[in-house]
């Protein structure tokens, strides 16, 4: 389908304000996703109609959002698809971006508004406990300076969620989901909470793969022994 054809919803640039972002912009991010569900039209919805809606807080909203299925019991091979979106978005924001750019081949990529709705329905009760704590405090971790060390923390989640072992994706994708809120809400707080987790997660993959590197290592030394020279 070419640019013509397509209706102007499609074509429109998911880089301006919409009018669901304009009528949700002072809501939690669980209102926001739970809305973006409840107004889908049809059977699918696409990655640029969600970016879209979110406006000019889309970088939390879609970090969270490429990060609760890595929350939740999962197909396999999700992690993934999601992981590599994540990973962009973590590029841009240490680059100084404001808004998330994803290429077109990805904005036209569409997911089941059934399946969507099964995985708010788990995260939302959670989220909201989370947003019920929160409170602006720890001004000064916020601002560009800031946002880059999202990026930077989403970049290094994202490339622990793309290892593919064992317990990898879980730890840093929730303190993902954890740190995004806390941007959104300013609680520095809950920012270190979902540092500190990340860390700690991130920490666990670097110790899986500094073992499975000497795994490797010591059964490449074995081989000339397996092989009786």
């Amino acid at each position: 389908m070419d640019a013509k054809t397509q209706p102007a919803s499609a074509r429109r640039s998911y880089r301006e304000d919409s009018e669901f972002h304009r009528a949700h912009e002072h809501q939690s991010a669980s209102a926001v996703l739970r809305a973006v569900i409840e107004d889908a039209e049809g059977e699918v919805i696409s990655i640029g109609e969600i970016i879209e809606a979110f406006g000019e807080r889309a970088f939390g909203f879609v970090l969270i959002l490429f990060s609760l299925p890595n929350c939740v019991p999962n197909v396999p091979g999700i992690a993934g698809i999601v992981g590599t979106p994540v990973l962009i978005f973590g590029i841009q924001m240490m680059l100084g971006h404001k808004r998330p750019w994803l290429p077109g081949f990805i904005l036209r990529q569409t997911v089941s508004v059934s399946k969507f709705k099964r995985l708010i329905d788990i995260a939302e009760p959670r989220l909201q406990k989370l947003e019920s704590y929160c409170r602006p405090r720890l001004p000064l971790l916020f601002g560009p300076i800031g946002d880059r060390m999202v990026g930077l923390f989403a970049f290094l989640v994202a490339l622990s969620v793309l290892i593919p072992f064992p317990g990898t994706n879980f730890p840093p994708s929730i303190a993902l989901v954890i740190a995004s809120i806390a941007v959104m809400e300013e609680d520095g707080y809950l920012l270190i909470l979902g540092y500190l987790i990340g860390l700690a997660g991130l920490a666990y993959t670097a110790t899986i793969l500094g073992a499975s590197y000497h795994l490797v290592m010591a059964g490449i030394a074995a081989i000339p022994s397996w092989l009786g020279f």
